[in-house]
């Protein structure tokens, strides 16, 4: 009996060591915040002696007498390039259409009027116009061979566009606002196009800076082994990545996380096991070490990362994620002709055709 009742308190005993055991070993992660700076790549890289541009507008015989040409063409711009008057690489040659009204009307909006007792005391009218309107405009890149490396159709005619103007409290006065309307529209409609056009071309062709939001898994179990070891690693790579800019190389930066890199591939050599505690933590070093290549230009390295966070099986869809931002960074890097997103550009020593340029 006396033995019984020893072997039942080991066996609590036992228990609650291991609870507190089990206990130390509890993984946790959180997401810990930081932002990066890069130069975009082109979507679609021209060749890569282009660095100057030129432009030429033409409008509709209305809108060039609320609108001039040459201020549309002050308006363009592709982030990266030079803009010069004549002997550019590409010339963008911008079109826009008369904005065409295609119907009107006036709406009336009836207020009912109603005295501090809520009782109804009379009715106020007020007026504004409908009006349908489409204009069209296009843009398309030509170089200096003549050749058309680009075409753009920024609105079409198809579409039918609805705007709702001011109250007037007749409705004589709401049609007269329609002359004011016109001159508007055709405005709004030209820098429209304008912002439609710049955000292609910069897409396309440009290198615009880039400051990015983003986040590593951070163990957050304070009675970790690991606990302060992934604390300092994260401050590292915070500080290092905090030092990265557009328009310097990256090599210091890659050389203060390299400690970083080397800590969570140990991280991922020590906790093998197939426990939910140990999955988690080689999780988080696979995804942050994707992340780190990825940020340090380097897809192949954080591609291989991505695909270990596959196998490991805890949560597949962040590695199917990270692969394809590796593959679409090889790629970019490929097009562009570069071997990173860390370089200066200067526009101003940027010469066309006539000066060397080509």
């Amino acid at each position: 009996m006396v033995k019984s009742i020893l072997m039942r308190k080991a066996y609590i005993l036992l228990s609650l060591l291991l609870g507190v055991a089990a206990y130390g070993q509890k993984v946790d992660l959180d997401r810990s915040y930081f932002t990066a700076s890069f130069r975009d790549l082109p979507l679609e890289p021209l060749d890569t002696a282009y660095h100057t541009f030129s432009v030429s507008a033409e409008t509709g015989p209305i809108s060039k007498v609320v609108m001039k040409p040459a201020d549309l063409e002050r308006l363009v711009m592709i982030d990266g390039w030079r803009r010069l008057s004549y002997d550019a690489h590409v010339q963008v040659q911008f079109k826009f259409e008369d904005v065409i009204i295609e119907q009107t009307s006036v709406k009336e909006s009836v207020e009912i009027l109603k005295d501090k007792n809520g009782k109804e005391t009379g009715k106020r009218s007020s007026y504004s116009s409908e009006v349908t309107y489409s204009y069209a405009a296009s843009a398309k890149l030509v170089d200096y061979k003549g050749q058309v490396v680009g075409a753009y159709t920024l609105a079409s005619r198809d579409q039918k566009r609805v705007y709702n103007g001011d109250s007037y409290p007749t409705s004589a006065q709401a049609k007269v606002g329609l002359v004011l309307i016109t001159n508007q529209l055709i405005r709004q409609s030209a820098s429209d196009a304008i912002n439609k056009l710049n955000y292609s071309l910069t897409n396309n062709y440009g290198y615009p800076d880039r400051v990015v939001s983003d986040y590593f898994w951070i163990l957050d179990s304070r009675k970790h082994p690991e606990y302060e070891n992934h604390r300092r690693a994260w401050i590292t790579f915070k500080q290092a990545i905090s030092s990265m800019t557009p328009d310097e190389p990256i090599d210091q930066v890659k050389a203060q996380l390299q400690p970083v890199i080397d800590y969570y591939n140990s991280v991922k050599k020590k906790y093998t096991s197939n426990a939910k505690a140990d999955k988690k933590l080689r999780y988080a070093s696979y995804y942050n070490l994707a992340k780190i290549y990825w940020y340090l230009d380097d897809p192949d390295s954080g591609m291989k990362e991505a695909n270990e966070l596959v196998i490991n099986g805890y949560d597949s869809k962040d590695g199917n994620r990270l692969e394809s931002g590796a593959t679409d960074l090889k790629s970019q890097l490929r097009l562009a002709k570069r071997t990173s997103r860390h370089f200066k550009i200067n526009v101003d020593e940027y010469q066309g055709i006539g000066y060397g340029g080509h």
